[in-house]
């Protein structure tokens, strides 16, 4: 079966349509983070302010995920596109004008635009970070991004992209990259074991031979028979 990835007109509904009322600054802000950076669900969750922007508050475009928040338990290194260091900026600024955030998420440093280590890059509507769900598994507890998992469910929804769920992000990111870059490099990027996994999701997102035959100059108009 063809794995569903979203396009420019699915982001687009999810900007415009789902991200509208007193939050829309700060939803817009997490469609584009889930968009535009190579990480998973969880690691989005584990995120701090602080890995995306220097002393200085200015936003990097290239800079390293902790060995802690990692999927691999390695440091990576992310790069991310210009149109989402514009959606940092943006977020950014609204974010330092909020008056009931947690006192832990800014100190009196002079750096980072005035925010702690702890401030998390990602806020739920109550202007907290999204809490972590446990659950019990043989090697201890395993933390799930449960909450915000439901808040991108209710962006999706509201997007009218029902078929989605908040993983659809990171496939539909592995595979456009997939189509230009060596699958290896796509696979170190988000953390992934083998180059396998990024080829079995390529794979899954290409046509049958019947299918693509059809589609071979399918736009051209003939008239005359």
């Amino acid at each position: 079966m063809l794995k569903q990835i979203f396009v420019d007109n699915d982001i687009s509904s999810l900007l415009n349509t789902a991200c509208t009322g007193k939050y829309a600054v700060k939803d817009r802000y997490l469609i584009s983070q889930l968009a535009y950076v190579p990480l998973s669900l969880t690691e989005h969750n584990l995120l701090r302010l602080h890995q995306l922007i220097n002393d200085k508050g200015e936003v990097y475009r290239k800079w390293a995920l902790p060995a802690a928040y990692s999927r691999n338990k390695n440091e990576r290194i992310i790069e991310v596109p210009e149109v989402f260091c514009q959606a940092l900026e943006q977020y950014l600024d609204w974010y330092e004008q909020q008056q009931d955030l947690p006192v832990e998420y800014r100190h009196n440093l002079g750096t980072h635009r005035g925010f702690s280590q702890k401030a998390p890059a990602l806020l739920n509507d109550r202007l907290t970070a999204f809490a972590m769900s446990e659950r019990i598994v043989k090697k201890g507890i395993n933390k799930q991004p449960t909450n915000l998992r439901t808040k991108v469910n209710t962006l999706l929804k509201k997007a009218g992209l029902e078929w989605a769920t908040a993983k659809t992000f990171e496939d539909s990111l592995i595979i456009h990259l997939a189509r230009n870059v060596d699958h290896g490099v796509v696979a170190d990027l988000f953390g992934y074991a083998s180059r396998q996994v990024v080829t079995d999701k390529y794979n899954g997102n290409l046509l049958q031979i019947s299918e693509a035959i059809n589609n071979v100059y399918s736009r051209i108009k003939v008239t005359g028979y």
